[in-house]
């Protein structure tokens, strides 16, 4: 028995889910850059900022796992709200001229009781697949064994990420926020067999990790962020496009390549614009999509990005 191509049924909420994600939403504050960029490609950001229409906008799949990240996002909150009575949601704020994002949550230390000692906490939650998962807890899933290196924990935008929103509430309203809580949930568990010769005894763990980050270790990440993201804003204020650089797993600044060599251009929803327009900065004038938005009556050639590639 074989899948019909077509589904009937199965599909109708994937396919709403994806025609919801085709609508780009504003940043909290109406600002030109939000946090949820941290560490990404800051012409694709510039991209976004000027209003541009994707050329390669997310597909059904990717809506569908954006989508149940939402929904998990929604039931932790309601979670969190029935243990913390004072924890407050989606807590939106602006770090500098530029930047404005909302937390998944924000909870006063006193609402942990006398033996918490980590002060005001705020909270951003991550829902991923295996392959992350793993990586960040220090598994190897496939030889059911701790990998030698140990877990890498969150990756350093996420931590960027978390620690803007908490730079950006403290201005807002004079408090100081300690530790960073950065929430993991993967989409399949480990079984329960490699969890025992893991001597992994706690169910939760099979599907979750939690990372407690002090303020000396988030605290340099997100300035730095919003420091490169200030240069960004710049960029987009006096009309560029900004280059294709981003930041690394491993902190450094990396020169993207729209031509498949790098992760975040596969999954880039101006990857063909990006390639039409070249590298470095550009003026917004020069770029394809502006040319497009001046003259609707164009239409736009998205790049073959193979034969690009095979043409350098």
């Amino acid at each position: 028995m074989e899948a019909v191509n077509n589904p009937l049924l199965t599909s109708l909420l994937i396919r709403e889910w994806h025609e919801k994600a085709q609508i780009n939403k504003p940043t909290a504050m109406d600002t030109t850059l939000r946090y949820s960029g941290a560490h990404g490609c800051e012409r694709q950001m510039s991209y976004y900022a000027f209003g541009f229409e994707p050329t390669e906008p997310v597909d059904a799949a990717g809506a569908w796992v954006m989508g149940v990240g939402t929904v998990v996002h929604e039931l932790v909150q309601e979670a969190i709200g029935r243990k913390f009575p004072n924890a407050e949601f989606e807590v939106a704020s602006k770090a500098g001229e530029y930047v404005s994002g909302s937390c998944d949550a924000f909870i006063p230390a006193e609402d942990f009781g006398y033996e918490w000692t980590g002060g005001n906490v705020l909270f951003e939650l991550k829902t991923m697949g295996t392959y992350s998962f793993d990586s960040q807890v220090g598994i190897d899933r496939m030889r059911g064994k701790w990998k030698d290196k140990g877990g890498e924990g969150p990756k350093a935008g996420a931590v960027a990420q978390a620690g803007m929103n908490a730079l950006g509430i403290e201005q807002a309203r004079g408090i100081r926020i300690d530790t960073l809580i950065l929430g993991s949930i993967t989409f399949e568990a480990i079984s329960k067999q490699k969890a025992k010769t893991l001597l992994l005894n706690n169910d939760i763990l099979r599907v979750s990790a939690e990372f407690h980050i002090p303020r000396e270790e988030w605290e340099p990440l997100a300035l730095a962020e919003l420091a490169r993201l200030h240069g960004v804003g710049d960029a987009i204020k006096n009309g560029y496009l900004a280059p294709r650089l981003a930041i690394g797993d491993d902190g450094r600044q990396i020169g993207l390549d729209p031509f498949g060599r790098n992760w975040q251009c596969d999954y880039c929803s101006f990857r063909s614009a990006c390639v039409n327009d070249g590298d470095g900065m550009v003026w917004v004038n020069d770029s394809s999509l502006q040319q497009l938005k001046d003259n609707p009556a164009l239409v736009y050639e998205a790049a073959d990005i193979t034969e690009a590639r095979n043409g350098r």
